[in-house]
């Protein structure tokens, strides 16, 4: 009797507790509190999602997060905040560790400093919406980014840029006001550090307060696995930055204080596991030697997380191609010069001279010329690869080594015949049916499946064109102003209705804004997007499948990629066939984990 008094004490205790919090929502003006995982995007004015009960759900089962990772993985959700008819002020939200016994994973606060990763374990953002009215460029024909009866047809307030907390209030810095009847999507990173984390359950709460008073307390699991993700990626990413951009939105000159800032570009891109390529001058190599050595990515340096000490795995060499004087003496010298830079401190590095964008047909002799002039280089030079954007052709057979198309242009026959030459094809951009496309008005599980589709299809390496794409290029209408990435989803136009994407060529956004200083979040350094986390966990996914293989399971893995894969990027349907839920995804992952498990 007892046992059974002592039991009906706790449950009128908590349901007790259950009224009261439920009462404090209301009175701190937030309807509803909920979670979701890393690969779904919740919009700003869907308030009825049907992941909101858990069902389909692969974290939030309606009362709890759960989680899984391997150790030197980052995992995330997503804490949906509601607000109701009066709206929220002064909301904020805190992380405990997460604790098994005596080992930890450090918690949200105190904040970290900005641009530093030591002893980072739990990272808090909140989500800046973008109001997309019209879809990326369609047309009966097909655009850039998708054919016609591929288009998705994402419309509506759409989350990206991520904000930390330690960013200003009021522009998406903690505490933080909800506006009425909308959702506030706040973003939650946890890293496993790789050493000295037992197996096990980890067990935390998640608490969300207003006006400094508590609203509810969210029990948080995070199961983590007996092995290490490598520090090393087996999925090879390559994503252009404009050192003139950054500095122009930060408000630097030319000097050490810009490349610093740069280096803390290359320092979050490393953090979510993607490489990173500048302009390419010689300049850019000696200020960031350390983003191919690994100097960069060390504890002396303010990092620590995935691929600590190592460095990244390719240098673009005069990229777009501006770079040597017009004749083969040039070519020759600045050639040498390269390789045996690369050989005598970073012989692992793949490096190559980005000789020529999309060039047309009326100027492969011009190709050939060049690559001739390197290619019969007598010194070290000659090892110096060229690479072109364009699909494997016969007319530049032998002059190009590494060959990138986009994926509706991917000639099977011509692929295979360029690597039996011993040549490289790698992949750039994407557009549906054939792939993932990189748009803000895409599917959040796009970025996951780019490392999926690569690692299916044997694609060495993925290019995506540009990630600070906040000014025009040559490209675009000449006289367009720069582009107030806070306010405007279309990052792309050619000056025709037709002619725009929706945040084409933007996975960073400036912390800082001296273009548009109402933009301008106190920030000192860069921040990410939804679209950048939703690529981590893509890259992570091909670590899962790189330790499955090694433990003796290439078929299952193979199996399982043609099973949620089931069309090659040369042979798509008139409408993608896979799955545009995170939740399947994530049922994979956890086969993968599995597999690791059994040798």
């Amino acid at each position: 009797m007892g046992s059974l008094h002592a039991f009906h004490l706790m449950l009128c205790m908590a349901v007790a507790m259950l009224l009261l919090c439920l009462q404090g929502r209301a009175e701190a003006g937030l309807r509803s509190i909920w979670a979701v995982d890393d690969g779904e995007k919740v919009f700003r004015t869907n308030l009825e999602s049907p992941l909101k009960s858990g069902e389909g759900n692969s974290v939030w089962d309606g009362e709890k997060v759960r989680l899984f990772a391997a150790r030197n993985e980052i995992v995330a959700f997503q804490l949906i905040l509601e607000a109701d008819d009066e709206g929220a002020a002064e909301v904020n939200v805190t992380v405990s560790d997460l604790t098994k016994g005596s080992a930890r994973i450090r918690g949200s606060h105190p904040l970290p400093l900005p641009n530093t990763y030591l002893g980072v374990g739990v990272e808090l953002f909140t989500e800046h919406y973008l109001h997309v009215e019209t879809p990326s460029w369609n047309d009966p024909e097909g655009g850039f980014y998708w054919s016609a009866a591929a288009n998705p047809k994402l419309t509506g307030w759409i989350p990206d840029a991520l904000i930390p907390f330690s960013a200003k209030p009021g522009v998406g810095g903690a505490p933080f006001d909800i506006a009425a009847n909308t959702n506030q999507g706040i973003w939650v990173d946890i890293y496993v550090p790789k050493d000295e984390m037992s197996p096990g359950l980890y067990a935390g709460t998640i608490r969300v307060s207003a006006a400094q008073k508590p609203v509810a307390d969210i029990p948080l699991e995070l199961e983590v696995l007996d092995f290490p993700l490598p520090d090393e990626n087996h999925y090879r990413s390559m994503v252009f930055y404009s050192d003139r951009n950054i500095a122009a939105r930060h408000g630097l000159e030319r000097g050490e204080k810009l490349w610093e800032m740069i280096r803390d570009y290359h320092r979050m891109a490393h953090r979510h596991r993607i490489e990173l390529i500048g302009s390419g001058s010689w300049q850019e190599l000696q200020a960031l030697a350390g983003t191919v050595t690994g100097n960069t990515f060390t504890r002396e340096h303010g990092y620590q997380g995935p691929g600590e000490d190592v460095g990244n795995t390719l240098f673009s060499v005069h990229t777009y191609g501006v770079g040597f004087s017009d004749d083969e003496d040039s070519y020759r010298k600045g050639s040498d010069r390269w390789a045996t830079w690369f050989e005598e401190h970073a012989p692992d590095a793949e490096y190559f001279l980005y000789l020529i964008d999309e060039p047309k047909a009326d100027r492969f002799e011009w190709v050939k010329k060049r690559a001739r002039w390197i290619h019969d280089n007598p010194g070290p030079g000659r090892r110096l690869p060229v690479f072109v954007t364009v699909a494997p052709k016969e007319e530049l057979a032998g002059a190009v080594d590494i060959w990138c198309t986009v994926p509706c242009r991917y000639p099977p026959d011509a692929v295979e015949a360029a690597k039996k030459r011993g040549e490289r094809v790698w992949m750039y951009a994407g557009v549906r049916p054939n792939s993932p496309c990189d748009m803000t008005d895409e599917y959040g599980v796009a970025f996951r499946l780019k490392p999926w589709v690569a690692r299916r299809d044997g694609i060495a390496r993925w290019f995506t064109w540009e990630s600070t794409h906040w000014y025009p290029n040559r490209n675009e209408k000449p006289d367009d102003e720069p582009k107030n990435v806070f306010v405007n989803p279309i990052t792309f136009t050619t000056g025709t209705p037709a002619g725009s994407g929706n945040g084409d060529g933007t996975l960073f956004y400036p912390g800082q804004d001296r273009i548009f200083p109402d933009e301008d979040r106190g920030f000192p350094g860069p921040l990410s997007s939804v679209r950048m986390k939703m690529y981590r966990r893509g890259v992570q996914d091909a670590e899962y499948m790189w330790l499955a293989e090694q433990a003796g399971h290439r078929e299952d893995v193979r199996a399982l990629l043609e099973e949620y894969l089931p069309d090659p990027v040369w042979e798509p349907p008139k409408k993608p066939r896979w799955s545009n839920r995170n939740a399947d995804y994530e049922r994979a992952r956890r086969r993968l984990a599995e597999m690791i498990a059994v040798r």
